[in-house]
């Protein structure tokens, strides 16, 4: 939810039934690369008018169908070098979308991400049939709606009672070892690194050709969280004193009166944080749809070392939805509890969820110059999902730093079997509402895990 429902009562949660499932009108395509990589080597591997010409009919012929039928207007490589822009050799609307084709496949780095292209259709042609039609082409791969997904703040008074969340994981009475050299990433809706808790911390900002002022102030919480300067004599103090590699995921405006997540900056932004370094990333937003696309860059990311953490989702009233990337295999589902260790209001519940962290009231950095979309300067208190997975993902980057050379795996083992056990689980090893229970900073950093001896 946007920082502009963060002032309204927990009834607002209603309105999330309008949030959208799927980008209007954004198709996820990913063709063969094989075929088209030996097409291109016998070209001379030239983007030209003529080598589009030669491509085999299974792959334009659906592009015919969608000009025809579903107006499509353009074509764009997702993880190739030429970005968004339109190859200027073309000279037909055809050639372009073509030429874009090959571009996914010749100009992309990444084995085994090539050929794939965000389609832009008529939104309304879009049904079940199409993309059938689509997955009928012996060269199509994955087509696939474009996944909406949005912030996981929520409705909350702001007030200034300190933060109870680091006493709640026992952050003052853990060992903490040095976390400067991990990076952890936070795709989100910016930082504003002009913040005075964030003097003295290392910052890479990604936002591309967007502003680089953080509207919302979403991720600028979330990064308070994370690494906020300790012992600074300003503020707040966060978890761990890690590197942050920021990536801005949101427009500048809003689309249809909220603000989702740009879906092709996202999934850049996570092929991109897969050749990084960084050790964990923060996901603090959520969808109710599942992705091919998603779950094959989640899947990479874990083999790479990358742990994700992500938000469980705060529309527990609103039917309690299963909300992704939360939901994927492999990705640490975080959910919330408040002052009294109990499960926020919001907080999605599920199988899959993991543990919980602090999420009521959590008072963190906000950006310094208010915006059209937020009244609140410097700090403030929020509440959702959003705020509670930051805790955990800075404890993540804290036992990474401990662990060395542990795997995203068995930094994840480490924190789950570490994590305490609530009353309301009523002696049971794990729940749908608080998956093992709540972040224990303190004994992820003490407690050695048999299980996994690469960790700790």
């Amino acid at each position: 939810m946007t920082p502009s429902l963060f002032r309204q009562k927990p009834r607002a949660v209603a309105q999330l039934k309008k949030r959208l499932e799927y980008f209007p009108g954004r198709i996820l395509l990913k063709v063969r690369e094989q075929p088209l990589r030996r097409q291109l080597a016998e070209g001379g591997r030239r983007l030209t008018a003529s080598a589009a010409a030669r491509l085999p009919e299974t792959i334009m012929g659906p592009l015919n169908s969608l000009r025809n039928n579903a107006g499509l207007k353009a074509v764009r490589p997702l993880f190739s070098t030429h970005g968004r822009k339109p190859h200027r050799s073309a000279s037909s609307l055809a050639d372009r979308h073509t030429l874009a084709i090959l571009s996914s496949v010749a100009e992309c780095s990444d084995s085994g991400m090539g050929g794939f292209t965000v389609l832009s259709v008529d939104p309304k042609s879009v049904t079940t049939e199409m993309m059938n039609n689509l997955l009928d082409s012996p060269m199509v791969e994955i087509a696939e709606p474009m996944p909406a997904r949005w912030l996981m703040g929520c409705a909350a008074d702001p007030m200034q009672n300190l933060q109870w969340g680091l006493r709640a994981i026992g952050w003052f009475e853990a060992d903490r070892p040095d976390a400067s050299e991990i990076s952890v990433a936070i795709l989100d809706t910016g930082i504003d690194i002009r913040h005075p808790d964030f003097a003295d911390v290392k910052i890479d900002y990604h936002h591309d050709s967007l502003s680089p002022q953080d509207i919302l102030g979403h991720g600028t919480h979330v990064a308070g969280v994370i690494a906020a300067e300790t012992n600074n004599g300003v503020g707040i103090a966060g978890v761990a004193n890690c590197k942050l590699d920021v990536w801005k995921i949101f427009p500048d405006q809003p689309v249809r009166g909220d603000f989702y997540v740009d879906g092709e900056r996202y999934l850049q932004a996570l092929n991109a944080v897969r050749r990084s370094g960084v050790k964990v990333m923060n996901l603090s937003i959520g969808g109710t749809a599942s992705s091919r696309t998603e779950t094959l860059l989640f899947r990479r990311l874990e083999a790479d070392g990358v742990l994700s953490v992500a938000a469980m989702g705060n529309e527990f009233l609103d039917g309690n939805p299963k909300e992704y990337p939360a939901a994927y295999k492999g990705v640490l589902a975080v959910g919330a509890v408040n002052e009294k260790r109990e499960r926020s209001w919001f907080s999605n519940t599920g199988h899959h969820i993991d543990l919980v962290a602090p999420g009521s009231n959590i008072l963190s950095t906000v950006p310094t110059v208010a915006s059209p979309h937020l009244n609140e300067t410097h700090y403030a208190a929020w509440s959702g999902t959003s705020m509670a997975t930051p805790h955990v993902t800075a404890a993540a980057a804290l036992v990474s730093a401990q662990c060395g050379d542990a795997n995203a795996r068995d930094v994840r083992d480490q924190l789950v079997g570490t994590a305490t056990r609530l009353a309301a689980m009523k002696n049971k090893s794990k729940t749908n509402a608080y998956g093992a229970g709540l972040l224990n900073l303190k004994q992820a950093l003490s407690e050695r895990r048999t299980e996994s001896p690469e960790c700790c």
